[in-house]
């Protein structure tokens, strides 16, 4: 019993000396107050997320808007890989070539016996490359900015390609003509009468000329885009048009030479025959020029020209028959009172002996008269004097034989 008193003295002694046991320690918050807590912290970590997400979004916003005008990798432009380049730099390359090898290839051009080189350059050589680049602007945008950034960001290509054209400008096609334009234009030069020689000699017409610039420049037009494709091109022919003249020829020409007192008929300028006639005297000279017949009377009536004057004492008008001072045929010119015409007074023939007009003998002027027509150029020059001009005699109205010109009028 000792022993066991013993240990359970023991015992106590140790209780004793270690002191009271404390009890079990616990949360004393509450529990909404814990979740709450967890709440909060989730929603910290949320926000920063969010937070980075929106940085992230914001930087790829201006990335993307950034690099707007660069091309996305893989893209071709015109044959040329331009990924991640700058739209501008296409183009500057693309111009390079204008301003350089491609704008000086040629095209030549033939019209006529002239020929003429042109570069594409001053034909308005352009390129497409921003039609090309503004489509390739398109399809990148319609892909979506996380597509753009994929590819931009990994390098990845797209795998497309734009064609680029070249071609030159119409209105400087045409522009560039102007030099062939003036080289083979010639104006029409109509045939005309040469007196130089005293006698008539007809100058030809000359045909005139000018390029037919709208087939021209249709042409060229076309050759020079095979040339700027890269396609050998064929000789342009540049086709020109005719431009007749006013007047090519002259079917009957008169000439009057008043100092030999002779009409000559030419017929295509060939003398076909002449004439002896009676010209103006001194007094009333045959009027020199270049005329031509406005009127072919048949059986004219003569008209008194001056009734105040010379003609006082003659009729007013005399009706056609034997005793009309114009004979059976009269040629009017453009020149007043001035006719070819008939006469009965057959010595007159040879001199200068009416008033201005030109007197003819009566089959002669007949058969001249059948000859010509109206619009009959008429040429009055002086020529040699062959015969001396008679002086005019003073005679009575009704003698077929009187030189004395009446045939003024009518």
């Amino acid at each position: 019993m000792a022993g066991f008193s013993s240990v359970t003295t023991a015992t106590t002694a140790t209780e004793e000396t270690a002191g009271p046991v404390a009890p079990a320690v616990e949360d004393a918050a509450p529990p909404e107050e814990r979740r709450s807590k967890r709440r909060q912290v989730l929603l910290g970590a949320a926000g920063g997320v969010l937070f980075v997400l929106a940085v992230l979004a914001l930087l790829a916003v201006r990335y993307d808007r950034a690099h707007r005008d660069d091309l996305l990798p893989g893209v071709r432009v015109g044959g040329l890989p331009v990924g991640g380049l700058e739209a501008a730099a296409v183009q500057a390359r693309f111009d390079a070539q204008i301003d350089g090898d491609l704008g000086d290839r040629t095209v030549q051009v033939v019209a006529g016996a002239a020929t003429d080189t042109l570069t594409l350059r001053e034909m308005g050589l352009r390129s497409d490359v921003a039609e090309a680049l503004a489509r390739a602007r398109a399809d990148a945008d319609d892909m979506g900015m996380a597509r753009r950034l994929w590819h931009r960001l990994l390098d990845e290509p797209v795998e497309r390609s734009y064609d680029v054209e070249f071609s030159v400008q119409r209105t400087e096609v045409r522009s560039a003509l102007a030099s062939v334009q003036s080289r083979v234009a010639r104006a029409p030069v109509d045939a005309r009468v040469d007196l130089s020689s005293g006698m008539v000699s007809i100058v030809p017409a000359v045909e005139g000329r000018y390029l037919d610039l709208t087939a021209a420049t249709d042409r060229t037009r076309a050759a020079a885009d095979l040339v700027a494709s890269g396609k050998p091109a064929p000789v342009v022919e540049a086709p020109l048009i005719a431009r007749r003249p006013n007047v090519t020829g002259f079917a009957d020409v008169i000439l009057i030479r008043t100092g030999e007192n002779r009409l000559y008929h030419y017929e295509n300028g060939v003398l076909r025959r002449s004439y002896v006639v009676a010209t103006g005297t001194p007094r009333y000279p045959t009027p020199k020029g270049n005329f031509q017949i406005t009127l072919k009377r048949y059986r004219p009536v003569w008209v008194n020209p001056d009734p105040h004057g010379w003609g006082r004492s003659l009729p007013r008008s005399i009706p056609p028959g034997p005793g009309n001072p114009l004979g059976t045929r009269a040629l009017n010119l453009n020149s007043p009172g001035i006719r070819i015409h008939g006469t009965s007074n057959v010595r007159s023939l040879g001199t200068a002996a009416s008033h201005g007009c030109i007197r003819m003998a009566m089959p002669e002027v007949e058969e001249l008269f059948e000859l010509v027509e109206v619009g009959t150029p008429v040429y009055i020059i002086t020529g040699p004097a062959t015969a001396p001009a008679a002086a005019t005699p003073q005679t009575t109205f009704g003698d077929p034989n009187a030189p004395i010109d009446l045939e003024g009028g009518g």
